[in-house]
């Protein structure tokens, strides 16, 4: 089988198990909701935000050893392979240990969040038992490396999709029968480990040349390549989780844990589409990377206006959706009003998605081009001004506060750097150019996002989900009728056009073939 049919397989098979997970996500929150409130769902998010601080441990090592394991791969080079799992499997042995060490030490540190006054019962063991499954991870999870850098992560992907299955229904006739939040994580931790040693045997059994317990040593360019790619990536770790992984933390200290329960609904639906949008961007990165390489300073440009344009007619659709649709469904026909933000608040958090996507083609460019550390400082400045903000502003507006912050942080570093960056070191053309884009973009979209929540707000039918679909229609035809007009007659516009064209055409002839065998 060829790389392009397995990367087809893998696509298709993360698809429908994404779509799966969705749903099934979605009937178990509203049980877990309706047993067991707002405060144990931001128990669950704040501890996930707070053991992913362990995570800056891991250092970038899976990364940096899968990128190492595609050239033995491709040769069937068993001797590195088992050379280099064997490294990463005594690596993550280590660092499961210091995970283990330093979550106790900072389970310490929860009740500066909430006061245990606040703390729902079982807090305690739900830590450990989220410790738990964190720690076994590094012991027992290593191994999907290897299959992940072979692209033939489809093999293991049912298995995947079967267990979500087993806890999922595990979970929902536990909260329905014991209404126990113990229990519930019990399920939990036990599938996942289930999970894990499935998995495990599945490869050993697949990769019977490799030996992961080797006593063979890398080569010492292998060596001096994890070390440099992991020296880059120990930045990007941090940096992404200060940047990311705060406003749970600063939500529940400084507003409420139930606040942090509210937003994880809407943080739920917005990491789903999301994850969908990224798979078109994630496909684009291989392809930018030989541009780099081979075309014209002139070329590059035009590939990437045309990617920016992408993401703004994208993320400028999701923009107009979430605004006019969060609230309606997650209150009229989910889980009920005392479950939504108000209207600002909803408001920042769209505004902060919207400008997180503008930001994607340039980062997808950094890649590209290999400017990693050019820009190390970054990622620290945008959290240092992300933190100060947040919390000073949480203070004042509540939780809408928080997203404002975010939205000042990026504004003073990443949105504006980082096409100075590019433009210089890639493009040799003026940043100018950039900015007359991205300001018309920003505008655009959050105008918009504002005509349509005004449209909308108008829209109010006897039946919810009747008026959740009018809705829908609107926030879908709006900005895709207002792009439509606007730039039909751009370059921009016409090469997008002829990719989705292309892409149609491509599913039309698989679909053929499929028909004609």
């Amino acid at each position: 089988m060829s790389r392009l049919e397995q990367s087809g397989k893998n696509i298709i098979f993360s698809f429908v198990g994404n779509i799966l997970s969705a749903l099934l996500g979605l009937v178990s929150r509203t049980v877990f909701i309706a047993v067991l409130g707002a405060d144990y769902l931001g128990l669950a998010g704040l501890l996930g935000n707070v053991l992913g601080f362990l995570a800056i441990s891991e250092l970038g090592i899976a990364t940096a050893i899968g990128f190492s394991l595609y050239k033995p791969l491709a040769e069937r080079d068993y001797k590195s392979v088992s050379a280099l799992m064997s490294l990463y499997r005594r690596a993550y042995r280590v660092i499961g240990l210091i995970v283990f060490v330093a979550g106790i030490g900072l389970f310490f540190s929860l009740d500066f969040f909430v006061p245990p006054a606040e703390q729902p019962a079982g807090t305690d063991f739900a830590y450990f038992t989220f410790l738990a499954t964190t720690v076994f991870g590094y012991f027992l999870s290593y191994k999907t490396t290897l299959i992940n850098s072979d692209n033939r992560a489809y093999r293991i992907m049912p298995l995947g999709i079967v267990m979500n299955v087993v806890q999922t229904f595990a979970q929902i006739a536990v909260l329905l029968i014991w209404r126990s939040y113990i229990i519930y994580l019990i399920v939990q931790l036990a599938c996942s480990l289930l999970l894990m040693v499935l998995q495990n045997r599945f490869i050993t059994r697949e990769y019977k040349e490799v030996d992961f317990r080797t006593k063979e040593k890398i080569s010492d360019e292998q060596r001096s390549t994890i070390r440099k790619n992991v020296g880059g990536l120990i930045i990007q770790k941090i940096g992404d989780y200060l940047v990311n992984s705060t406003d749970n933390l600063i939500i529940t200290k400084f507003v409420s844990l139930a606040a942090t329960g509210i937003y994880s609904n809407y943080l739920m639906i917005r990491n789903l589409v999301n994850a969908y949008i990224g798979t078109f961007f994630t496909g684009t990165s291989a392809a930018m990377g030989n541009v780099v390489a081979v075309e014209t300073d002139e070329r590059k440009r035009e590939l990437f206006d045309t990617m920016m344009f992408g993401a703004f007619f994208i993320y400028s659709f999701e923009a107009v959706c979430f605004m006019c649709l969060f609230n309606p469904f997650i209150g009229e026909v989910w889980i009920g009003e005392k479950f939504v933000f108000d209207t600002f608040t909803v408001a920042m958090i769209v505004v902060n998605n919207y400008l997180t996507g503008l930001r994607i083609p340039l980062i997808t460019m950094k890649g590209a081009s290999g400017t990693y550390l050019e820009d190390s400082w970054v990622p620290f400045a945008f959290a240092g001004i992300n933190l100060a903000a947040s919390i000073i502003l949480a203070k004042v507006l509540g939780v809408a506060g928080v997203f404002l912050g975010t939205i000042i942080g990026s504004l003073c570093t990443a949105d504006w750097y980082r096409p100075v960056l590019i433009y210089r070191k890639v493009f040799h053309a003026p940043v100018r150019l950039y900015f007359k884009r991205y300001v018309l973009y920003v505008f655009l979209g959050l105008g918009y996002t504002a005509l349509g929540w005004k449209i909308c707000s108008y829209i109010e039918l006897p039946v919810p989900i009747l008026s959740l679909l009018a809705k829908g229609v609107v926030a879908a035809a709006l900005p895709v009728g207002l792009n439509v007009l606007l730039f039909r007659r751009t370059k921009e516009f016409e090469a997008v056009r002829v990719m989705a064209g292309r892409i149609r055409n491509g599913i039309r002839k698989k679909l053929a073939r499929r028909k004609a065998q």
